[in-house]
Parts: C-alpha cells; structure tokens; sequence
C-alpha cells in the first residue's frame, strides 16, 4: 500500500519540473517590445524601456536603469540596418542612461534599429540585450528650396537654398545617381551668399540625388532628374511653315520649333500618329504659336506640347474654342479609337473660349480610350471666362482613361469646372484598375462656376482622386458653382485632399464656403493670402501670418505651383 502511494506522489513532483522547465524555455524569448526576457538573476541587470526621439539631424536615444544597477555602470547602444545586428553599424559606449547621435555620425534616410546592454562590471557578467521595438531614421536639416523644372536641362541645373546664419559655411553641392560617379561642386563664398549655383556636366535623363553640404554636415536633400535628351526629326525656324511639318510628320516624329511666333489659323490633324512639338529654347516667352486647333484622329493618335506659348486668339481678334480636341475618325468624330498619349510640359495656353481637352465624342461610353494625360510646368489663363461654355477644362465624360496627372502648374481665370468624366463607364475589376486622377503642386486662382463642380464630376464612376500640395483660392469667377467640390459618388472609391491652402473657396463670390465632405483630408491650411480674383501674379512672400504655406507641403516644403514659391 504504501509503495502505491510512492507512486502517486512521484507525479505530482515530477509536473512541478516540467511546468517550471516550460516556463523557463518560454520565458527566454523576446516579447513585443523586444526585450530579452529571462527568469535567471540576469533579468535583474539588464537595462528596459529603450526609446527614441529624432529631430531631422539628431537622435536622441533613452532607456531605464536595470534593477540592480551598480554605481559606475556603462552601456553600449549598438545601431544596425539589420533587425538582427548581424553586422553593427555603429556602436558607442556612456556611463549614463542616454546618447546622442548628430548627422554626420550615421547616414541620413536610412533606417536604423537599435539595442542596449549594460557591460560586465565588478566581477559581473555583461547583460542580455534590450531592442527597440521600431527601427528611426533621420531625414537632415532642410535648406535648399524646391528646384523649379524650369531650371533643369539635360546637363545642367540651378539649386537655389535659403541664406541664414545656417547655411553661413556651405561648402559643396553633391549630385549623386543610382550608379556611377557622383558630381560634386565645390561653392564660393560668392555663391553662398547669393543661395544659388548653376552645376553644370550632368547626364541627360538621370536621376540625381542632389545634397547640399557645409563640411561633412548635411543641410538639404532633395531628388532632380534631368531631362532627356532630344533629337530633333524636324526643325522650323522663324518664317518657316509649321503646319506643313505637323502634316507631313509620321508617327514618332519630334518638330523642333525655334524662336518667333508661328501662324497656325487652320485645323491641323494629326491621324493615326504619335509626334512631338517642342522649342528648341524651352523657354515659352520666346516661341509662341497662334494655334486655333489640333485633331487627334483614330488609333495611335497622340502629342506632345513641350516649351511653348500657345495662344487661343489666332487672328488677334478671333479665339478658338479649344486647342486639342480627340475624334475616332475624321468622318465619324464619334466612331471607336484607342488614342495614344496627351502630354503638356512647360507651356502657356491661354484664350480659348471653351476648355484644354474635349474627348466627349464618343457615340457612347467606351468606345474610346486613352492612356495618359499629363499635364507639368504650365500655366492656364482665359479659358471661357464668362462662365457660359458648360465645358470642364477636361471635358472626357465617355472616354475611358488610366490616368490624368496635372502638376506643378497654375491655373487662373478658367471658367466652369476641371474634369468631368460624369457618364457612367465600364466598371473595372478593382480600384487599383480604376482611372488615377492627381492634381499636386498647383496653384488655382478665379476659377470655376456655370453651377459645376470645381474639382471633378465622376458620378458613380470608380476612381482614385488625389489633390495634394496646392493652392485653392477665389471662386468662382462669376456666378456660382455647386455646393459640395466633386461628385464621385462610388462607396470604393479613394479620394484626398491633403496638404492643401485655401481660402476665398465659396460657393458664391464672398458667399458659403464650399463643402469638402467625402474626401480624405488631413493638414490643409485656411491662410488668405491677400489674392483676389484679378490676382495674376502669385510669388509668395513670407509675412508673420503666412509662414505655414512654405512647410505645409507632404515634403515640408511650399504648397503650390514651385515656380512661385520663392
């Protein structure tokens, strides 16, 4: 009898161990936080609670005490880009319970994980490591200023950066691509004082980043591509006949255009074929055209305006509705097309009566296509000032299209609404197969009205809306404009507006305040900056209430179009 009850109480015992052992494996992990945890007196001697606090070029780093601490205690606090410190970075060895790291002593923009351990003192062993439970990295002082694509070329750009007792001791300008050698400019005392310095000997279609130096400190890093590099098919020089060189192009052609000014009274068609418009400056205010109008015709039909100033008023007393305009064929305006690309850069357009873009024809939703519209560097003025046309400035309801991208350019005095695209369309697979529509870094100014919606009208269409980093201001010209900013009334639907300053964005001259309900918003400004309706020139100047528009962009730059930004 006895020797049975031996037995059952050998189980019990033998439990206990197991339990114990368990919690001992289970106990030598790391938890979320990525402490070491350990049920051996270890745990008592190992550091907790490492934190970190970054301020552009410094990361201050801060962790608790172990239990049994010694007086004279040190710690080392490891820094890798690996989350498993399969190779240390950088490491630093203090007697406090904190450290400091300053750019230049670890590499900007990129991220870093971090750990701590107290060091073998008086006789006792090192600790177990303690890990931060997220990775930091630093972004760097910002001194140079939005670079204006007007002032890139193939091999040469113009980096403006701000004078102040910080940027008192700059030293060089690095440009730096994805391979090869990097370009490095060393800056005079002349150039410093001035914040400006042309570098020169880039390669053309590059993507550079561009870090501006005093010694081995950072102040600025920002990212340039030069542009590519043009070989001319065609070139016309003044008193030459530029509409003949659009009719005789073929698809691929690039027509080079030298200074003057070039009659183009006709309707110009461009059939079945992709070409290229460009100055050979592209600098618009010396190459202007007096364009009424150009088709794209059928499949493969395509243009790009590129350096030009392209001006509505034809005669100089006769103005054209709008300067491109899509039909399927030149019998049947409506018949099916698959057109190529639309692209403006760095163009003026200016007086027309009606919009920039119909591609309405269609004799019914989808019958037409079209990749991309894209829209850079320009400027829009006098587009159906009176209010009365009914035409948005993108007039492509019944066109499918995969994106419209407008950037970097200004708007003003341009009536009616910006994109409509409101008759129903074939519904794609998904919102990422959804037409991308994107307005970022523009400037707007006296526009709108006619009742429309002054953003986009897409009704139940499926999308992806972002407008981010601009400036909205004065509507509508004239009359009034709907009450809500846009209409795209799909439950899956993605739709921003963020990063934004407006003010004066009524529903009527002076009146309510339009309604943004629906979008995603997140940091807009309301700051007036003292534009009214007739406001052409649009420069920012840094005032005691305005300073938010210069850090508000999603980069911590200035909203709007950069060109006046500075």
């Amino acid at each position: 009898m006895k020797k049975y009850n031996r037995s059952i109480s050998i189980i019990p015992a033998m439990a206990v161990v197991l339990i114990i052992l368990g919690m001992f494996n289970s106990a030598c992990k790391k938890n979320f936080t990525g402490e070491v945890q350990d049920t051996s007196v270890n745990r008592q001697f190992t550091p907790s609670g490492l934190s970190v606090s970054t301020v552009r070029d410094s990361a201050k780093f801060k962790w608790n005490a172990p239990l049994y601490a010694l007086k004279g205690q040190t710690y080392t606090l490891d820094l890798s880009t690996d989350s498993l410190f399969a190779k240390v970075d950088y490491s630093v060895v203090v007697d406090t319970l904190k450290a400091l790291f300053i750019d230049p002593q670890i590499k900007l923009n990129t991220p870093y994980f971090t750990r701590v351990k107290a060091n073998a003192f008086n006789g006792r062993h090192a600790s177990n490591y303690f890990y931060a439970p997220r990775s930091f990295r630093l972004v760097g002082q910002q001194y140079l200023k939005a670079v204006r694509d007007f002032e890139i070329t193939g091999t040469t750009t113009l980096i403006h950066w701000s004078v102040n007792d910080q940027t008192a001791g700059l030293t060089t300008l690095v440009f730096t691509p994805a391979t090869g050698t990097a370009v490095t400019t060393t800056l005079s005392a002349g150039d410093v004082t001035a914040g400006q310095k042309l570098v020169t000997g880039l390669t053309p279609g590059t993507k550079y980043t561009v870090q501006l130096l005093a010694g081995a400190k950072s102040k600025g890093i920002i990212n340039i591509t030069t542009a590519e590099a043009v070989t001319y098919t065609t070139t016309i020089n003044a008193g030459g006949n530029l509409g003949a060189a659009i009719t005789a192009a073929v698809d691929g052609d690039v027509i080079g255009v030298g200074p003057g000014t070039y009659s183009l009274t006709g309707i110009y068609q461009v059939l079945n074929k992709t070409i290229t418009i460009r100055s050979t400056s592209n600098n618009p205010a010396d190459t202007k055209l007096l364009l009424r109008e150009i088709d794209l015709i059928g499949d493969g039909a395509g243009i790009t305006l590129a350096g030009l100033d392209i001006n509505g008023n034809y005669t100089g007393t006769t103005y054209n509705t709008t300067p491109i305009v899509l039909y399927g064929t030149a019998a049947t305006t409506g018949a099916a097309a698959n057109f190529a690309n639309i692209k403006i850069d760095n163009c003026v357009m200016h007086d027309y009566t009606r919009c920039i873009i119909r591609g309405n024809y269609g004799t019914a939703a989808n019958v037409q296509t079209i990749g991309a519209i894209t829209i850079n560097n320009s400027i829009f003025y006098n587009f159906d000032q009176t209010n009365v046309q009914g035409y948005y400035m993108f007039s492509l309801e019944k066109l499918q299209l995969k994106s419209l991208s407008v950037t970097k350019s200004t708007f003003y005095n341009v009536g009616d609404g910006m994109v409509n695209m409101g008759t129903a369309l074939a519904a794609p697979a998904n919102l990422a197969a959804a037409p991308v529509i994107t307005f970022d870094y523009n400037t707007f100014n006296g526009f709108s009205g006619n009742t429309k919606y002054p953003f986009i009208d897409a009704n139940a269409n499926l999308i992806t809306f972002n407008f981010n980093n601009s400036i909205v201001a004065n509507t509508p010209i004239s009359g009034s404009i709907n009450t809500a900013a846009f209409r795209a009334s799909n439950t899956q639907n993605a739709l921003s507006f963020s990063n934004n300053n407006y003010f004066k964005f009524n529903v009527t001259p002076g009146g309510s305040i339009i309604s943004l309900t629906g979008l995603l918003q997140n940091n807009n400004q309301k700051i007036d900056l003292g534009w009214t309706a007739a406001t052409t020139n649009f420069l920012l100047v840094p005032t005691a209430t305005n300073t938010a528009v210069f850090s508000a962009s999603s980069n911590g730059g200035t909203v709007g179009d950069p060109r006046w930004a500075y």
